[in-house]
């Protein structure tokens, strides 16, 4: 069970000892002195773990209700069974600030402790893209290592093309690249899937009828649900001459 405590007369030397020990969402530059000026400690929560670990929320009392505070953290707190034995981590809350606010430190708590499995996720790539003029659709394959803080993995995605009709009928010609991917949310403590940075090279055997030469993708993806993306990048064919931008939508 983990016990919280309030100080308010020794504050200023909780103050003193978390500038010593390091705040862990410390304001840039010279924000901290002025958060201090405009807001001064007054108070320190303090929730004392059983592996003798302990958490420090250094807050003024005119932006915060002790009641709320102790509810919002203890609910998370429960959760965060990672957390280290035998340290202090220090935390300054303030609205004023984005790194000091309320949700920003409750987010870093889960990020860093709340209890995480490493694992392997197989996945399709289903999409669209407008690219060079034509549009096309885009399928393949995706593998990622998902960790704590980011995933890290391969694709292997095919953008199809259909040339004009000869004859009545329809060709399909596709256009398979591989791609490494590297993908990361500081939103969500539980999944990395918001945003998406890759690059990949042409590995077709057959003739491509969109791209000549060594050909090259850069791209980011930038999730709108949990369903729905839009991905936008560029592509360089024609040994490195010729720059395409895309833009496409991709689901799931």
């Amino acid at each position: 069970m983990k016990r919280l405590t309030l100080l308010t007369g020794f504050a200023m030397l909780f103050c003193q000892l978390a500038i010593a020990q390091e705040i862990e969402n410390k304001p840039f530059g010279s924000y901290l002195e002025k958060l201090n000026e405009d807001f001064p400690v007054t108070d320190t929560l303090v929730f004392d773990f059983p592996n003798e670990g302990k958490l420090l929320l250094l807050f003024n009392n005119t932006e915060y209700e002790l009641s709320n505070l102790k509810e919002k953290f203890g609910t998370v707190l429960k959760k965060t069974t990672k957390f280290p034995e035998f340290k202090s981590l220090v935390y300054r809350l303030s609205e004023e600030y984005p790194q000091t606010k309320i949700d920003a430190v409750i987010l870093d708590l889960e990020r860093d402790y709340l209890p995480y499995v490493d694992q392997l996720e197989l996945g399709a790539v289903i999409g669209m893209d407008y690219t060079g003029g034509e549009f096309t659709p885009v399928v393949g394959g995706r593998m990622m290592f998902n960790f704590r803080k980011f995933d890290i993995g391969a694709s292997f995605t095919s953008k199809v093309f259909f040339p004009e009709r000869t004859g009545g009928n329809i060709k399909v010609n596709s256009n398979w690249f591989a791609n490494l991917e590297y993908r990361w949310d500081r939103s969500d403590p539980k999944s990395n899937s918001a945003n998406m940075i890759g690059v990949g090279f042409l590995v077709n055997e057959s003739k491509s009828q969109l791209f000549t030469g060594t050909t090259m993708q850069a791209f980011y993806k930038r999730g709108i649900n949990k369903n729905i993306s839009i991905q936008v990048g560029v592509i360089s064919t024609e040994n490195f001459r010729t720059f395409y931008p895309t833009v496409g939508i991709r689901f799931w």
